[in-house]
Parts: structure tokens; sequence; C-alpha cells
């Protein structure tokens, strides 16, 4: 008995080390300047995670899935718009060019929201890039434009397993249809766990520039699961009750979507500092790759730039009071 007593004192002072840096770093300014680029990288996102799902389970199938998934959460009026967006921005023009240029602005665009989700991450690690070459950027985009793979290929295990699961059920329902009922339920909701899981653990893993083992990311992501699901329920209840959008008519469907990467992007800021939290506890040797340094050399440096700044304001400031002293 006491060794939970003394694991849930150890979870319960985790999770308030990772409220109070979590607030530290103002989660909310960092929220809302994400979910202002997911915004527009929405459209090129999902056009990526369709066209990469779809190669293997049909583009339809697949857009359906996302709008009836976006549906639950945020009503099918803003999911109506998203998918909107997708048939606007898909490259039906014939010409070579456009298509490399669309193709071009379609990477840059889907990968924004993740390079600003890096740089909120390094924020937390207390970690920042040595130099921002071309090279570096172009690598960042990389892994971002990784991450959107990795989203459309979790999407298509999804899918595949609904399917795999529906013929079953069909298959089961006439022996036992109640127990199929709850049975298909019940692995729905684990498969669904699993997966955004493992999207979360991707996103700790990969996106900050630190060397970290997956071990250290997957109790955060179990956590941030958690509180993603529970949020899901709680804001897609308070959407669904109060319909919040109808006070901006025309851009609610925009206004919707906003709160909602909002909410989120908060629920993952608290789950990275868990995770920082986490390794700190468990001692974890964690440091950062070859591309970063210790957010604290540049904070020293702009510190030092700064002092010669004031000490030069201040001769200037000194000369003008010595002028005017010699007038009066």
């Amino acid at each position: 008995m006491s060794l939970i007593k003394r694991k849930s004192s150890s979870f319960w002072n985790l999770i308030k080390g990772a409220y109070v840096s979590w607030n530290l770093n103002d989660p909310w300014a960092r929220s809302a300047t994400i979910a202002y680029y997911a915004l527009f990288s929405l459209p090129s996102l999902l056009i990526i995670v369709v066209t990469v799902a779809g190669y293997f389970y049909g583009e339809k199938a697949v857009q359906g899935r996302i709008t009836e998934e976006i549906g639950d959460f945020i009503g099918m009026e803003s999911a109506k718009a998203i998918e909107g967006m997708i048939a606007n921005a898909a490259l039906t023009d014939s010409s070579t060019f456009a298509i490399i240029f669309g193709l071009a602005f379609l990477i840059f665009g889907a990968t924004g929201v993740f390079f600003q989700l890096k740089a909120a991450m390094n924020n937390i690690w207390n970690v920042t890039a040595k130099k921002n070459t071309v090279k570096r950027i172009v690598i960042n985009r990389i892994i971002s434009l990784g991450m959107v793979f990795v989203v459309g290929f979790l999407l298509l295990v999804s899918l595949i397993i609904s399917t795999v699961l529906t013929a079953l059920a069909d298959y089961l329902a006439q022996i036992a249809p109640l127990i199929t009922s709850f049975m298909l339920k019940t692995v729905n909701f684990i498969i669904s766990f699993i997966i955004i899981t493992s999207l979360f653990a991707a996103i700790f893993k990969w996106l900050p520039d630190v060397k970290l083992r997956w071990k250290t990311t997957y109790l955060g992501a179990i956590l941030t699961t958690v509180l993603f699901l529970i949020a899901e329920y709680i804001i897609g209840f308070y959407f669904g009750q109060s319909n919040p959008g109808s006070v901006y008519g025309g851009a609610s469907s925009v206004v919707l979507i906003l709160l909602w990467v909002y909410y989120t992007c908060m629920i993952v800021f608290f789950g990275a500092e868990f995770t920082v939290q986490y390794a700190l506890y468990k001692k974890e040797k964690v440091e950062p790759n070859e591309y970063a340094e210790p957010a604290i050399y540049q904070e020293l440096e702009r510190l030092e730039q700064k002092k010669g700044q004031l000490i030069d304001e201040k001769r200037i400031l000194d000369t003008l009071q010595s002028h005017t002293e010699k007038h009066d």
C-alpha cells in the first residue's frame, strides 16, 4: 500500500511541477499563435494527409472519415467548411509550372504549424537553435513534413483497422449482437487511444531539438491523450450546447477551428511540460542535439548586448545632462 501511496504522491508532484512550468511558459499566447498558423496550414496539411492515406484506401473514404471525426468535435457545419477548403485548394491545373509551384506552396503551408510547434517545444525544453542556416531550416521543414506523413499513416492504419473490425462485427452480429456492439466500441476506443498516444509521443520525440528516448515520451503522451479525450468530450458538449460560433455569423466555422486548435495546443503543451518533469524525476540524460544548445547561452549573450546598449544610452543621457547644466 505504501508503494501505491509513493507512486501516487510522485505522480501528483509531477503534475504540480508540470502545471507551474506550463503556466510560466505562457501557453495561452503560444497556443493562439499556433492556432493562427494552423488556420492557414490546415488545407495544405489535410490535402497531403488525404493524398497519402487515399493512395491506399481511396481519397473519398479518407476525406469522409476526416469530415466525420471533425464533425463530431466542432460540428458538421465546420467540418463541411474544412472539406470545402480541401476541395478548393486541390491541385487541378494541368500546367507543369503551376503544379510544381502549387506543390511547393502546399508543402510549405502544411509544415507551417509543425514548424511553430517545434519552436514551442524547444522553448519548453529550454533549448534553441545554434544558428538558423539554410540547411537547418530545410531540415526543420523536412521533419515537419515527416510529421504530416505520420498523421497520414496513422489515419490510414485507423481506417484499415476500422474496416476490419466492421467486417468482423457484421460476421459476429449473427451470433451475439449485444456483445459484438460492446466489443466493437471497446476495441475502437483502445485503437483510437493507441493511435493518438503514438502521435503525441512522436511530437514529443521528434519536434524538440533534444536527444530523448521513446520510453521517456510515452507517459507524457498517455497523459496528454487522456486529457485530450476528456477535453474532446467537454469542448464538444460545450460547442453543441452553447454554439459559441453563432455570435460570429459567417465566420463561425473559422472561429470554431481556431478554438479547437487553441485548446488542443494547451493540452499538448501541458503534456510536454509533464514529459520534462518526468525526465527530471527519472534523472534521464537529456541534452540538445548537434543543431541546438541550452537557451541560457543565447539569453546571456542578449543580456550582454542589452547591457552595452544601456551603457551607451546612459552615456548619451549624461552628456545631454552636462550640456543642460552648462547652459543653466
